[in-house]
């Protein structure tokens, strides 16, 4: 007799599955506890439903998967002894084999970078080699008239450097890098040293063969689109084909971003279900079967996935882009939902870290709204124009199942991506499959290949116009409030048993956030890193900020990135002050991505200067929001929330300039202290200046050349903040300023631990919470 779990019971298995892995993850239970406790819960479930054989599978079922799901990610967060990160902070020298193909860029500071994803073999250290395992990043800065090393998937690489643990930026709302690294077996980073990288060719397997082969072709396609369009067209038209970012124009990221067609810059399932189509309209011409159809369907997807190169991100879009493809070809919608929850259950099976991956994520969801609300919306739009009701339908139903996702990363809807699904993707759609068919014609005609990639080119531009038109539409794109946990399952079950009251009060709880009245003041140290940024938001929602962040190492925009992403994740709409200590970039070069960002009322700055500080913002002088250099003695005061500026030098150069601040609410007090010195302290206490604060934000990282003893006993503060990076080379915090601060004694606070570091206080009552919970 056979059994057939029914899609319900699977559904409810799956869910079981992923509760596990977000349990283990949150509660860090031993494996024998798991064991243990779900053994009980399994026989407790057996004994009231020993007579009812179907709800017993469903109730041990779902046991089971949660026990299984809690121990596969105990499993696959453990590294083994020998991993290349248990060695993070020594010197070492390395070899290991170069996994994909090296990244190459130049960076604003005029240097190349090239990045390596590197399989760890062996390491010497102190004079001793050991065998290791796991992947790494390497980072290498070629020097003036070094020539690029050619290096190929499969040979060896040799370099020597400081061995550093990944580190993502812990705030909310931010994408956790660190858990989809480690998905990929890649746990650490390291940046060669000065004697640069050595490569060793190796011949390599077959296997080896194939990819350098497949990286070749990717290699051709690149070559010949460059021959004939410029740097951007041909690195966004490569991106559509292959993925990466590598020279794209960040403005025509911007607007996909902002229509909602951001994932057609890199391989997604969308892109695995047009070449299927287009496969299945060809196959419909010549009058091939269903069946034959689909299989060669999959053939193209499939080696596609293989040109693609056959990253996990790809493979699963692959996947994804199957499934899809089956329900439409073979119309058996019910079964594919049925073979995406199996597919999604192996997935994580295999690979549990894939639960946290925001593409994944994104992936399932997707599909999963594909396959459960495309063809209900199309039957409602039965009345509009075919061409249009298919994009609106399969947009709205993608768009409607990954909405929590969406806003939890993202925090903003896209209300122009049906117009550019229906009008612009048409465009991309032909330069993707022409692309791909460019790359062959090429190879056998180079002329001909040149004439169709110029074509491809026109198209590709007429397209990204036709985005840039949209994507400047009034309310094109618009800022939303995040969608917590609870209000995320409250919206699932709302789609799955299509109840529009329960979507009605979320909409409510949504205008409530954002129409904040009256509250607690909030005070949020942002992690930025190596570098400082204070968030205040008053009773009713207005925002200022303490220094922004930085760019860090040259490349990665600190204030854009997260910064920005934080004031959104938060509902900041404006920001009422930007108060700066200093001009140092590790303050005040988020500034720039916040002005571009938000509307901006005024900017308190020390007094090095507009024209220093235009620059380090990266705005021009004439684009500016109104600034003013602060003086000693002025206060500000934002609906309630006072402002004192304690000191404000106006001799000396660099940290020596670091202006003072004090945020005071009834009876509590926030002293912000940039990186001022100790001499600047000594001064401040000799003109008789109160420094008294309930929370000190310690000054320049916990740098030994601040936090004199005289200056923490004044300010006395009940908890103390270090705003410092992960790992950072300096030496931050220094042992004894700590030392100093448990002999005042105050609560320390660290964002390389803690993460973003909350306090809320009614004037009164004042309390902390950390995004990193202690452990």
């Amino acid at each position: 007799m056979r059994f057939k779990v029914p899609d319900s019971m699977l559904n409810v298995w799956l869910a079981a599955l992923m509760a596990g892995v977000l349990f283990v993850d949150r509660f860090r239970f031993e494996p024998r506890l798991i064991i243990a406790a779900c053994a009980a819960a399994a026989m407790v479930c057996l004994l009231v439903t020993w007579r009812r054989k179907n709800l017993t599978a469903w109730l041990v079922g779902a046991v089971i998967f949660f026990a299984v799901g809690g121990l596969r990610f105990f499993s696959a967060d453990s590294l083994p002894p020998d991993d290349v990160s248990k060695f993070a902070g020594q010197q070492i020298f390395l070899t290991g084999t170069v996994r994909e193909e090296p990244q190459s860029k130049i960076l604003p500071n005029g240097m190349t970078q090239v990045r390596f994803v590197v399989d760890a073999k062996a390491i010497k250290i102190n004079g001793a080699w050991q065998k290791i395992s796991g992947g790494l990043i390497l980072t290498h800065y070629p020097t003036d008239g070094d020539a690029l090393p050619d290096v190929r998937i499969g040979d060896k690489i040799s370099a020597g450097g400081k061995v550093k643990l990944l580190h993502n930026y812990n705030n909310p709302g931010q994408i956790d890098t660190v858990t989809r690294m480690k998905a990929n077996a890649i746990t650490a980073r390291m940046s060669a040293g000065k004697q640069g990288i050595s490569v060793e060719a190796v011949d390599g397997n077959l296997w080896t063969k194939f990819l350098r082969t497949v990286a070749a072709v990717r290699q051709h396609y690149r070559a010949a689109m460059s021959s004939v369009m410029s740097s951007e067209d041909a690195a966004a038209i490569f991106a559509m084909l292959f993925g990466g970012y590598a020279g794209l124009n960040p403005e025509l990221v911007e607007d996909f971003a902002t229509t909602g067609i951001i994932h057609i810059l890199s391989v997604s399932g969308a892109h695995m279900s047009l070449l299927a189509v287009a496969t299945a309209i060809l196959c419909g011409m010549l009058k091939f079967p269903r069946a034959v159809t689909f299989a060669i369907g999959v053939f193209v997807i499939g080696s596609y996935a293989f040109l693609s190169g056959l990253l996990p991100q790809v493979m699963r879009s692959a996947t994804m882009g199957a499934l899809v493809f089956f329900a439409r070809t073979l119309d058996a919608e019910a079964e594919g939902a049925r073979l995406l929850t199996l597919t999604a259950l192996a997935m994580l099976l295999n690979q549990p870290l894939l639960l946290f991956d925001v593409s994944f994520q994104l992936s399932f969801t997707s599909t999963a709204g594909l396959m459960y609300l495309s063809e209900d919306l199309r039957g409602r739009m039965e009345r509009l124009p075919k061409f249009f009701s298919e994009a609106a339908a399969m947009t709205l139903s993608a768009t409607l199942a990954s909405l929590p996702v969406v806003v939890w990363y993202f925090n903003r809807i896209s209300l122009s991506s049906v117009l550019a699904n229906a009008f612009v993707m048409p465009f991309l759609e032909v330069v993707i499959v022409g692309g791909l068919l460019g790359g062959i014609i090429a190879a056998l005609v180079p002329i001909a290949g040149k004439i169709f990639f110029a074509l491809m080119a026109l198209t590709f531009g007429a397209g990204a116009e036709l985005n840039r038109l949209f994507a400047r539409l009034p309310f094109s794109s618009v800022q939303v409030p995040t969608l917590g946990l609870a209000a995320g399952l409250a919206y699932y079950a709302a789609l799955i048993l299509r109840r529009p009251i329960i979507l009605l009060a979320l909409a409510i709880l949504f205008a409530v956030n954002v129409l904040r009245v009256g509250g607690d003041v909030e005070v949020s140290f942002v992690d930025v890193g190596q570098g400082d940024c204070a968030v205040v938001v008053t009773p009713h929602g207005k925002c200022m900020i303490f220094d922004t962040g930085g760019v860090r190492e040259n490349v990665f925009d600190v204030g854009g990135r997260v910064v920005v992403p934080y004031l959104k994740h938060e509902n900041i709409r404006a920001v009422e002050k930007i108060f700066l200590t200093h001009v140092h970039e590790d303050h005040a070069g988020g500034t720039g991505s916040v002005i571009k960002n938000f509307p901006v009322g005024e900017v308190i700055t020390a007094g090095e200067g507009r024209a220093q500080y235009a620059a380090v913002f990266g705005i021009a002088q004439e684009h500016l929001p109104p600034m003013h250099a602060a003086q000693a003695g002025e206060v500000f005061d934002v609906d309630g929330v006072r402002v004192e500026v304690l000191f404000a030098p106006t001799v000396g150069s660099g940290n020596e300039l670091s202006n003072v601040y004090r945020i005071s609410y009834g009876a509590a007090s926030f002293l912000i202290t940039g990186d001022m010195v100790s001499d600047m302290e000594a001064e401040i206490l000799r003109a008789g200046v109160n420094v008294q604060s309930t929370v000190l934000k310690v000054a320049h990282h916990g740098s030994k050349t601040s936090s004199s003893e005289n200056f923490l006993r004044a300010v006395n503060p009940r908890c103390s903040v270090i705003c410092v990076g992960y790992g950072n080379s300096f030496g931050h915090p220094r042992a004894e300023i700590l030392e100093r601060l448990k002999n005042l004694p105050t609560k320390i606070f660290r964002t390389d631990r803690d993460g973003l570091i909350k306090f809320r206080t009614d004037g009164t009552n004042l309390n902390v919470e950390t995004y990193l919970k202690a452990p």
